[in-house]
């Protein structure tokens, strides 16, 4: 279970994880000890599980985004497996979730271009032995987009 002071350190984290340890130190106003030593049991445990650089997709010519919906031939663990392989080992494929609903899967794959992503459509993702069918929606403008999940660091 997170405490006061985990929520307040994973709230600056996600927000800006490239702050410098002063910065961390003055948004937190806990201990260096006390910081350093949360952060280190954050990433052990996991709760931490990496610290990246968000990319602007456009800006290094990925300007394509398209949501596939995914329906499968068979839902045995053979079929999943490889399928959730493929996935794994496809880097267009930014996002993969089982869903509810009509579909099985609903991934966010970002490309080059439309015919990129029609390539990757017909020749990997439609032609995977598990996969029945797709349909895919191609996103016009984002209006939003975030990675910080809503932490409320003063509970």
């Amino acid at each position: 279970m997170l405490n006061k002071t985990d929520r307040k350190i994973l709230k600056v984290l996600q927000s800006d994880a490239s702050l410098s340890r002063q910065d961390m130190l003055d948004a937190t106003r806990v201990s260096a000890t006390t910081l350093w030593r949360r952060i280190t049991d954050l990433e052990e445990a996991g709760t931490i599980q990496k610290r990246v650089a968000l990319l602007d997709p456009v800006a290094v010519g990925f300007p394509v985004c398209v949501f596939v919906s995914i329906d499968m031939k068979s839902h045995d663990r053979v079929d999943r497996d490889s399928f959730l392989d493929f996935v794994r080992r496809t880097p267009e494929i930014m996002e993969c979730y089982s869903v509810t609903g009509a579909h099985d899967y609903s991934l966010k794959v970002r490309v080059e271009s439309v015919a990129d992503f029609e390539k990757l459509l017909m020749e990997q993702i439609l032609a995977h032995k598990s996969v029945a069918s797709a349909t895919s929606q191609i996103a016009l403008r984002q209006h939003k987009y975030s990675t910080e999940l809503p932490i409320r660091a003063n509970d």
